[in-house]
């Protein structure tokens, strides 16, 4: 009986190789502005697929079309191809921007349901059209869907931009205390280039941080090692040039934040890192030129920072997550009675304080 069992199973399973497979690395989703949106749909969906066949004369396989859902896309590019879609090696989502700005709740909660796609799949906003970023020939990276997921895997570490996985953007979505970000990309000459973070007002996108403030932002996110700031600096005993830059290179970032009422919060930020690249002609080893390079460093962290904070609240935006430090600090009952997001926290005076401490200035004396 246990050997009848397993021959009648085992001819109940349908063969599959692996070149019949469509592997989706790379979905993109954009607003369709055309006229005819409503009857024809709403959403333009595009993936890539990478050609596995020795044959294949490309590296890839872009299948795009319309459709009212993102499910109903992809039962219509089914019929365009003759391979079967699977999603199982599904790693970035690209939204386009027309589509980030109105929010994208309802393609993200269809990718969470979706019991073959991991949550870590990394959530991506381009500025421009996911479309033609996918359509688009990169020469030194033919493997686009690799390209895309490798470049914001190295952008976050040296905290350009986030990495924001499925996970963490529901997350985020759904607690009451912080809203989602996630990274900026765009397309450049044969080539993507990171563009910053995008900060979320829900699943609608409100607001973008240039890179070069980013590295601000993600102190004031949390702790976090790594990172430069290179930044114009004026030192009093330096003589005057048109150009005078340094880069400060960052060993850790720790971060506290003290409640001292719903409507007043200081950030407290202890800075250790080394200097990286000076091009002026001042000692670095003196005291009083290290205290004044910190001083400095000081000034800016905290102007960047509370600009950046005084936009997320014009925006409404509080990917920051401000709200879970003072959610912490009240009792359920006064926390549940509170309109912090709409009330509170848009005229809420927050402020920076920044610790900077040099651990290094290179070998050069």
């Amino acid at each position: 009986m246990i050997l009848l069992f397993v021959i009648l199973c085992s001819g109940c399973a349908e063969p599959q190789t692996v070149e019949d497979l469509g592997f989706i690395h790379s979905v993109g989703y954009d607003l369709n502005e055309a006229e005819d949106a409503v009857e024809e749909g709403v959403l333009v969906m595009t993936v890539a697929i990478p050609q596995i066949t020795p044959t294949a004369e490309v590296d890839r396989e872009v299948l795009t079309t319309i459709a009212h859902t993102s499910k109903q896309a992809r039962a219509k590019m089914a019929r365009k191809t003759d391979r079967i879609l699977v999603s199982g090696q599904l790693r970035t989502a690209l939204f386009g921007m027309n589509l980030a700005e109105i929010g994208f709740f309802d393609t993200i909660d269809t990718l969470k349901r979706d019991y073959t796609i991991g949550l870590n799949l990394k959530i991506i906003v381009v500025n421009g059209n996911s479309k033609e970023l996918l359509l688009e020939d990169y020469p030194e990276h033919p493997r686009t869907s690799r390209y895309i997921f490798e470049l914001i895997d190295k952008e976050a570490k040296s905290h350009v931009a986030v990495d924001t996985s499925l996970h963490q953007f529901m997350r985020d979505y759904y607690d009451d205390g912080i809203d989602p970000m996630v990274p900026v990309v765009k397309v450049g000459i044969n080539e993507i280039i990171v563009d910053g973070i995008g900060l979320f007002d829900g699943d609608r996108m409100v607001m973008k941080v240039n890179p070069t403030d980013a590295r601000t932002l993600t102190m004031l996110h949390g702790d976090y090692i790594g990172g430069d700031i290179t930044k114009e600096i004026k030192l009093k005993e330096e003589e005057k040039r048109s150009y005078l830059y340094l880069t400060f290179s960052t060993i850790e970032s720790k971060l506290k934040v003290k409640v001292k009422s719903p409507d007043k919060i200081d950030i407290h930020l202890d800075v250790k890192g080394s200097i990286d690249e000076y091009t002026g002609h001042l000692e670095l080893s003196e005291d009083e030129v290290q205290k004044e390079i910190e001083k400095k460093l000081e000034q800016h962290i905290e102007s960047v920072g509370e600009s950046l904070i005084q936009e997320m609240q014009q925006n409404n935006t509080d990917s920051l997550g401000i709200g879970k430090f003072v959610r912490n600090s009240s009792k359920y009952k006064e926390w549940q009675e509170m309109n912090w997001k709409e009330e509170i926290y848009p005229l809420a005076k927050i402020n920076v304080n920044a610790n900077v401490k040099l651990k290094g200035f290179g070998g050069v004396k």
